[in-house]
């Protein structure tokens, strides 16, 4: 077993040093971006995929257990803020922010 995670890391090691560069999409860099700020809200499951000219955001809640009056400020919180947040960049400023809020039967599920 350790033989085989030597020679992994080994591998690895060894493919970083042909890469000269890495390049991201807009669509990727708006997902890491938006994303890093939207997943650090634990109160809900969201969701975020970039496109070239928006980014989409999903908001689901339980209807057993969560309220959607939060879902919806926290919504109306996200409009604001993402906006904010890719006003900063020159690249962004026109992006367009799209946010859906769902509902989740979670009941039996586990979670």
């Amino acid at each position: 077993m350790k033989r085989l995670v030597i020679c992994l890391l080994i591998f690895l090691l060894s493919s970083f040093n042909y890469a000269n560069s890495i390049e991201l999409e807009k669509k990727h860099y708006l997902t890491l971006i938006v994303g890093n700020y939207v997943h650090g809200f634990k109160e809900f499951d969201t969701s975020v995929v970039g496109f070239e000219e928006s980014v989409s955001i999903a908001i689901y809640y339980d209807i057993n257990t969560q309220s959607e009056l939060r879902a919806n400020q926290l919504a109306a919180r996200l409009r604001f803020q993402v906006q904010k947040i890719l006003n900063t960049h020159e690249w962004a400023k026109d992006t367009e922010v799209l946010i859906n809020v769902y509902s989740k039967d979670r009941t039996g599920r586990g979670y």
